[in-house]
């Protein structure tokens, strides 16, 4: 169980984050409150982790997501707003841990930030999910739109290219209708 205390740790942090005024104080109110979330993220997976043989069951029904970015609260709050949309999400804080669980699971969808470590390495990760899974759906996340990003999306095939902060349902509707005419496209090919 998570101790009471940190708990409410990360949840003064965000408090004062609303709060404060001062930009300086502000960023750093944001790094304590990322090592706090990154902690309890910690602490969480090592409460729910799951054999990897009951996740590869579930990827018959075509909703197998990854979920790349380096930021501890979006890595907490998503994925389990996508698990209630009926998605099963592996979240990954680093291109290293997305190549990883590229290795040991086939997935549905890439949902990746555009910048995990460094400007643009997502589109590392959209490269290596390409070359291991040709037909997954794949999507880019970012708080920093740019014509250049953009037309970097389009030259890696990558399905859609998404601005924070996500519409939630706006972003289930696009992954479910690629998903679509991902099966659709293989029904045509097949038959």
């Amino acid at each position: 169980m998570i101790p009471e205390k940190q708990t409410k740790d990360w949840k003064e942090l965000a408090r004062r984050a609303a709060s404060e005024q001062d930009p300086k104080k502000l960023l750093a109110i944001i790094d304590e409150l990322n090592s706090a979330l990154e902690e309890r993220e910690s602490q969480l997976r090592g409460r729910i982790a799951r054999p990897v043989t009951a996740a590869r069951t579930i990827e018959k029904d075509g909703r197998r997501l990854l979920f790349v970015d380096d930021e501890p609260n979006i890595r907490l709050t998503l994925p389990p707003l996508l698990q209630q949309r009926g998605f099963q999400v592996e979240s990954a804080a680093s291109i290293a841990e997305a190549l990883a669980a590229m290795k040991t699971c086939s997935f549905d969808v890439l949902l990746s930030d555009i910048n995990v470590s460094e400007d643009g390495d997502g589109f590392t990760v959209v490269r290596a999910m390409r070359e291991a899974n040709p037909d997954c759906v794949t999507i880019l996340l970012t708080g920093y739109p740019g014509f250049e990003t953009a037309l970097e999306a389009i030259h890696n095939e990558v399905d859609d290219y998404v601005v924070k902060p996500v519409d939630l349902d706006a972003l289930v509707s696009t992954m479910e209708r690629k998903l679509l005419a991902r099966d659709s496209r293989r029904s045509n090919g097949a038959g």
